[in-house]
């Protein structure tokens, strides 16, 4: 279905998700959760996939390639590819996370044992 002089909605609205995406991504860097350059990083990245949405032959390139025959199969292969990699990168970060936590705890444990045993053999002087 075309509208607006021939662009499909699906392609308005993937702009409009990018575009408040991108927006995020420019709020976060504002608010020093991202630094410059993953701030370019995610601007490229939803900015390359807009024009990819109204340029959809130059991704044809791509599929040659990969050896396939059609660009939106290899956006989607990649895509997932993607998906799976930072599924991997998240995996790792909550173990690292996980394994310092537990260090921390530990230390804070064992503080408060030696602390509290000072306490107590003060005490029975």
């Amino acid at each position: 279905m075309n509208i607006l002089g021939g662009v499909a909605l699906i392609k308005i609205f993937f702009t409009l998700f990018a575009l408040f995406a991108l927006s995020r991504a420019v709020i976060r860097f504002y608010t020093k959760d991202l630094n410059l350059k993953e701030l370019i990083f995610w601007s490229i990245l939803w900015l390359g996939m807009i024009i990819l949405v109204f340029i959809p032959g130059k991704t044809n390139f791509l599929a040659k390639i990969l050896g396939m025959e059609r660009g939106n199969d290899a956006m989607f292969f990649l895509g997932i590819v993607a998906l799976f990699y930072a599924s991997y990168r998240l995996y790792v970060k909550a173990n690292e996370q996980e394994k310092e936590i537990t260090r921390l705890v530990r230390a804070l444990a064992l503080k408060n044992v030696k602390r509290k045993s000072k306490i107590k053999y003060q005490k029975s002087k």
